[in-house]
């Protein structure tokens, strides 16, 4: 016993004794390390994998399993990898939880899910696990690019004469005179958005600054026109850019805007300094409606006044007064939703026509006074319905044209540009003579602004055709139809003076006039794609062939 207690109390040779007790742990750690090691480098090797698989099987949805394998395949994942692929509806709607946003098995499918199932080896672990492997999944999603760019607006291929240079000179500030090519190249060319504020940012020197930041930057109209021509010289659209060159330097530098993010939203890609692969795409706009949004938001009076004899043959003068009004709910021109949802809008508008108009005797000339009111048109992006080539691809948009009346009346035009209230219409004094004293008027309304579905086919995108919506109820808003429902009152003094021949005397002028009135209001509202009861639709392309990991 003496003895044992000696050797207790004795301290040499502890460090071999702990060192084989905690040998144990050590082995046992390490051996835990290097197969959880093992297993997650496997997953992460599968993850990327079918990530690849995910997206190349998104590009080709009608062949998503054998575009998924061969994937796998030149990606060498491994022996005994399994692939499974299910096809499904993915809606980014950032009001539904991530998991939900894929629903599997429903019709119009635009994603895939991808599921890939391997093996990873155990080494230590195998002594405890008798196949000495375990089994590892990995999940991706992708969804295909659906991309369209599309337009509201313009019907610049039927211009007329000067008018567009009269309108843009007043909205610029300057004079305008380009050519009828010079306004069909820019109604051709399309501009990505993003390219766009990319242009202007340099410009105004602000590197690294977000799109947010650079739309509301205080610019001038030059150079806000300066930054567009940029982008479309850049694109490969040279003479629209020169023609837009030609714009921006006559335009005045007294013209500033106080920031275009008024007139443009680009909801999530706001706070971002580039723009995701394929984004501009989706948010391609035209250059000549992009161009008209700024000069009217950098008219800050929103009113301009014309002189339009020269354009009006057949009358002895014609004098104009333009409101351009707010968007619905002062509304941004061009608007992505949180769901990369792209609505355009074009602006309200009220125009104020007073016309001279030649006539017989005994009046000589008789004075039309014409009021067109138009609200606000909106077009938005439905539906993508990607095919297996460009041909069969199907894009839909839902339009609600405008609405809005014409009519013979006068007005207090001091009030044109106040959208909030209904202007107070007064009979129109047609002649006013010392023995003749003739008042007439008339009115056609338009109302219906419901929702409608213009689909484009394939071919109909690359011809570029424009497809027109008009309210269910559309009349024919014309001068010539609004002519046949005027209620003359004349009153004649005198003597010697036949009343049917002095009503026929007005009528008749009247009538004659309505053509000439119709051609220029026309040419007008063209430039501002703006008309009665209608909506101007075009698509600009659509993309299909691309993909994006969602989940």
């Amino acid at each position: 016993m003496r003895g044992w207690r000696a050797f207790w109390r004795r301290r040499e040779g502890a460090i071999s004794i702990l060192a084989a007790v905690s040998a144990t742990a050590m082995i046992g750690m390490a051996a835990l390390g290097i197969d959880v090691g093992t297993v997650y480098l496997r997953s992460r090797e599968l993850q990327g994998v079918a990530d690849i698989a995910a997206m190349t099987a998104a590009q080709d949805l009608g062949r998503a399993q054998a575009r998924a394998e061969a994937a796998v395949r030149a990606n060498r994942a491994g022996q005994g990898v399994r692939v499974r692929t299910e096809l499904g509806r993915y809606t980014p709607d950032p009001a539904r939880p991530a998991a939900q946003r894929f629903v599997p098995g429903v019709n119009n499918a635009n994603a895939v899910r991808v599921r890939l199932d391997g093996e990873a080896p155990l080494y230590f672990a195998a002594l405890f696990v008798p196949e000495g492997r375990m089994q590892v999944g990995r999940n991706a999603t992708a969804a295909r690019a659906q991309l369209a760019s599309f337009q509201i607006g313009s019907r610049l291929l039927a211009l007329r004469g000067g008018i567009a240079n009269a309108l843009l000179g007043e909205l610029a500030g300057g004079g305008v005179n380009l050519s009828v090519m010079d306004y069909q190249s820019l109604l051709r060319a399309d501009v990505s958005l993003f390219s766009f504020t990319d242009a202007l940012r340099t410009r105004l020197d602000l590197e690294a600054a977000s799109y947010d930041r650079v739309l509301a930057h205080e610019i001038t109209a030059p150079l806000a026109l300066g930054a567009l021509a940029d982008a479309l010289i850049a694109s490969g659209a040279r003479d629209a850019g020169r023609a837009m060159e030609r714009l921006a330097n006559a335009a005045s530098r007294q013209r500033v805007i106080d920031g275009l993010d008024t007139l443009i939203d680009l909801g999530p890609y706001a706070g971002q300094d580039a723009a995701p692969d394929g984004a501009g795409a989706a948010v391609g706009v035209n250059a000549f409606d992009l161009a008209m949004a700024m000069l009217e938001l950098a008219n800050g009076e929103r009113q301009v006044a014309l002189d339009l004899s020269a354009g009006a043959p057949g009358l002895a003068g014609v004098r104009a007064w333009l409101a351009i009004g707010e968007r619905p709910n002062n509304s941004p021109w061009l608007a992505i939703t949180g769901s990369n949802e792209v609505i355009i809008r074009t602006a309200q508008m009220r125009l104020y026509l007073e016309a001279d108009v030649n006539a017989a005797a005994p009046i000589a000339r008789v004075r039309v006074p014409l009021l067109i009111e138009a609200a606000s048109a909106q077009a938005r992006l439905s539906d993508i319905a990607c095919g297996a080539n460009q041909a069969s691809h199907r894009v839909t948009l839902s339009a609600s044209p405008s609405i809005g009346m014409v009519a013979l009346a006068e007005i207090d035009r001091a009030r044109l540009d106040d959208f909030r209230r209904p202007l107070a219409l007064r009979p129109a004094r047609l002649v006013e003579l010392p023995l003749i004293r003739a008042e007439g008027a008339g009115r056609i309304d338009l109302g219906g602004d419901a929702w409608q579905d213009v689909t484009f086919r394939g071919d109909e995108i690359a011809r570029g055709e424009v497809k027109t919506v008009q309210t269910r109820d559309i009349a024919q808003a014309t001068f010539t139809s609004l002519m046949r429902e005027i209620d003359l009152n004349v009153r004649v003094a005198g003597l010697g003076l036949n009343l049917g021949g002095v009503t026929r005397a007005i009528a008749t002028p009247l009538s004659a006039a309505a053509p000439v009135l119709d051609d220029l209001v026309n040419g007008l509202t063209d430039v501002l794609g703006v008309r009665l009861g209608e909506a101007d639709l075009r698509v600009n392309g659509v993309r299909c062939d691309g993909s994006a990991l969602v989940g």
